[in-house]
């Protein structure tokens, strides 16, 4: 079987669990966010708009005119989500004792 048949035939909730199973393995911690709109979101800005992505690979701010590599501009979006979750999951919730 060719490998992309393969990797195409996955599920995503398995392909999940082989990463997180792999994280834990190496002692890296794994958080989960939304990734909606990540695509047509400045990480410069935050203006989101579906003008936003000018095509597969490029981005475009039609707020701020920055320019970047879609991908990049995505993944930088879904770090700074990541550190939010990250930072939530480090706050403590418990009220201080008087």
């Amino acid at each position: 079987m060719p490998q992309r048949v393969a990797l195409r035939s996955w599920a995503f909730a398995q392909l999940v669990g082989f990463l997180v199973c792999k994280a834990r393995r190496a002692g890296v911690p794994v958080v989960f966010v939304d990734p909606a709109y990540t695509s047509q979101t400045c990480a410069a800005c935050d203006h989101v708009g579906k003008r936003n992505r000018v095509g597969q690979g490029l981005f475009v701010c039609r707020g701020c005119g920055v320019v970047v590599h879609a991908d990049r501009n995505a993944s930088r979006n879904l770090a700074t989500r990541g550190q939010s979750v990250w930072n939530a999951g480090r706050e403590s919730r418990v009220p201080a004792i008087p």
